[in-house]
């Protein structure tokens, strides 16, 4: 078995990677973290990024509103990490747990492309991302994870770096770190 760390960076132009975290081991809760070393600072300054989370009917575009179940949820990404956020929609500042039947996995799509129909900055809206609006053009929903997927497959190569389980964070000893507390929160299944 490899660590999630282990696996090879691509270099290769017009890919996206796609990563799968089994995010049940986390759940109930309000929020979770991941590492995801393949976020670069090259990576956060420089390529659209998605987030979908895996429900039993559904991947649902992050961030997003569930009305339906009373939450709404944030992604925050950062050099090595991302971090998910579950809010009331009443408020939307109390924590909502999200129940364990709910949610299975994450799925990131990192998009590595210099195609003018792929690159755009994801962070600048629906409405005036490149992106956004080529895939509005093109009859491509955005929130609707395979159409994404289907569209960006036919203008660049899938990389699946693979399907990696998020496991509960242990808590560290307030003495020296051991060589257990150092091991990685995520392993790479079979």
């Amino acid at each position: 078995m490899r660590s999630h760390e282990d696996t090879p960076q691509s270099s290769t132009q017009n890919t996206v990677e796609l990563l799968s975290f089994d995010i049940r081991e986390q759940l109930p809760g309000w929020s979770f973290t991941l590492d995801v070393p393949q976020i670069t600072e090259n990576i956060l300054r420089n390529n659209p990024i998605l987030f979908y989370l895996e429900s039993e009917n559904s991947c649902l575009k992050l961030p997003l509103n569930n009305p339906a179940m009373g939450y709404k949820v944030n992604v925050y990404k950062n050099v090595g990490k991302v971090y998910v956020t579950f809010k009331s929609i009443k408020d939307g500042v109390s924590n909502f747990y999200v129940p364990t039947w709910h949610l299975k996995k994450l799925k990131v799509l990192i998009i590595k492309s210099d195609d003018s129909r792929v690159n755009g900055n994801w962070e600048t809206g629906s409405n005036t991302s490149m992106i956004h609006k080529n895939l509005k053009k093109s009859g491509i929903n955005i929130n609707d994870y395979e159409d994404v997927l289907g569209y960006v497959s036919n203008i660049a190569s899938i990389d699946f770096k693979g399907h990696f389980i998020a496991k509960m964070p242990t808590k560290k000893s307030l003495g020296s770190l051991s060589s257990k507390s150092k091991e990685h929160t995520l392993c790479h299944s079979a």
